[in-house]
């Protein structure tokens, strides 16, 4: 070949290599487009309370605080945020979809600074392969994190600092019930108990066509009307005996806050029937004692409440009682129930009923939440009996464990069985041999039950009417299904 001949089929190649490879940087190098101007706080909300700003969107600390939205970008795409986390010492979320999937990336999660991917094939980051240890952030710095999807492959980033790489088509991909989307297609943030303020949110297809968009159709009925802004539980960084941190007032003030005198083995009456309410000495969650009981006595039902230890009882701080202390004087000691004198029973929640865990093997950091091991057997007989005499036996929120820890024939009463429980975390101590704090979800899931995803019963968005009935069995998520609680509770004894 002449030398002529061989230089222009070098330059030939050398173009269209050029050529090539500007194509892929041009690929690589879509147009970022702003997805914040298409976002409206009362429709795309689905937990906390959310303001919008030229600063971009601000979030209260609140458990589980989440907004979807209205975008759904398929095939191979990227999505950033840029955020300050101002308080809080939690995680905070990017969802998004990937084929059949969704899932969330993480950063300074579970109490324990992790970063990663969750849920895969089930697992959270604790136990999946993205798991990165020493992901913290710094209160007041602004931080990017950015997701890179791909055909069959995910990759994760903190700044430029590459947190998660994970091969999926998206069909191992779910996000966790605490950060449940209305719309499983769309993309969405997160900031758990943490004030936070997501300055920019963007996204590019790369396919350098816009990124593909929800119309009103696909948005949940009801989100925005129907959804409650939950109470805040004691922070899961605070130490639960001190007060700090600890839930603000609920908005109504419910029954008196010394309960009635009530005979332990009072007779039926044609104006109703009986039902026990339990509450822990120390640490019981005032509104899912109070609502439940007003409404069950509003329908003229007759209800007593024990506790472990026939003394006063107190609640959490700001757990609802008002500007009272909240201090309830049970009827009598759980040693004295007899459950032939009862129809139902209740158990209410706080991070206190954690004392009546009966086969829980862990350890918590407050020590008043270990319980002791004479009252433990007892609520585990009390259990056992009305399971065996065929009542309805009823949990709201942490008491959910209570529930998942008995045992009846050797096994959890709630094994199979599908139950409502919080997304909130549990108090912090010592669970499978090692320091960590929880979803309070964790313990009915370890014992077999099926949980139903948060805030998804009836009407999307809320947990207003989470309650879960499943034979005798009847859950109830948190404190804002307490009055649901008592409504079902009433419901069932009128059949």
């Amino acid at each position: 070949m002449k030398a002529s001949s061989l230089l222009t089929v070098l330059c030939v190649l050398a173009v269209w290599s050029v050529a090539s490879h500007a194509q892929v940087f041009a690929a690589d190098q879509s147009e970022w487009q702003s997805l914040l101007s298409a976002v409206e706080v009362k429709t795309h909300a689905a937990s906390g309370q959310w303001t919008k700003a030229d600063t971009g969107l601000t979030v209260d600390a609140a458990d589980g605080a989440r907004l979807w939205l209205p975008f759904a970008p398929t095939d191979e795409y990227d999505v950033r945020i840029r955020f300050t986390r101002q308080t809080g010492v939690h995680s905070i979320a990017l969802l998004f979809p990937h084929g059949a999937g969704q899932a969330a990336f993480e950063v300074d999660a579970w109490g324990e600074h992790l970063g990663g991917i969750q849920n895969i094939v089930g697992k959270s980051i604790r136990d999946n392969p993205t798991r990165r240890p020493n992901v913290t952030l710094k209160n007041g710095t602004e931080y990017t994190m950015t997701v890179e999807v791909r055909q069959e492959q995910i990759t994760a980033l903190l700044d430029d600092a590459v947190i998660a790489n994970y091969k999926s088509d998206g069909r191992d991909l779910t996000v966790p019930n605490l950060w449940a989307l209305p719309n499983k297609k769309a993309l969405g943030i997160g900031a758990w108990n943490s004030r936070t303020t997501f300055h920019s949110i963007e996204a590019r297809m790369l396919n350098g066509k816009p990124v593909p968009r929800l119309g009103p159709g696909t948005e949940p009925p009801a989100v925005a009307s129907t959804r409650t802004p939950p109470t805040t539980r004691p922070s899961p960084a605070a130490n639960p005996s001190t007060k700090k941190n600890t839930p603000p007032p609920a908005t109504k003030t419910s029954p008196k806050a010394t309960a009635k005198s009530v005979p332990k083995a009072a007779t039926k009456t044609a104006d109703g029937k009986q039902v026990l309410i339990v509450i822990a000495n120390q640490d019981f969650f005032y509104r899912e004692y109070a609502d439940p009981r007003e409404e069950l006595e509003r329908a003229g039902f007759q209800v007593t409440v024990a506790a472990g230890r026939k003394s006063p009882c107190r609640p959490h701080p700001n757990s609802g009682q008002g500007a009272g202390d909240g201090v309830v004087n049970p009827d009598l000691a759980l040693t004295d129930v007899q459950a032939k004198d009862y129809d139902a029973i209740l158990f209410s929640g706080g991070w206190g009923s954690s004392a009546y865990q009966y086969a829980f093997n862990g350890r918590y950091n407050n020590a008043t939440y270990n319980g002791d091991r004479a009252v433990k057997t007892r609520v585990n007989q009390v259990i056992n009996d009305f399971l065996e005499q065929g009542k309805y036996t009823c949990a709201l929120c942490n008491a959910v464990s209570v529930l998942a820890w008995a045992r009846v024939d050797g096994q959890s009463p709630l094994k199979g069985k599908t139950v409502c429980a919080p997304p909130r975390q549990a108090p912090p101590g010592i669970y499978n041999g090692q320091p960590g704090q929880p979803s309070c979800r964790w313990h009915p899931e370890v014992n077999g039950a099926v949980l139903s995803p948060a805030g998804s019963v009836g009407r999307a968005g809320t947990a207003e009417d989470d309650v879960a009935v499943d034979g005798q069995i009847v859950t109830g998520e948190d404190d804002i299904s307490a009055r649901a609680m008592g409504r079902k509770i009433v419901e069932l004894l009128s059949k």
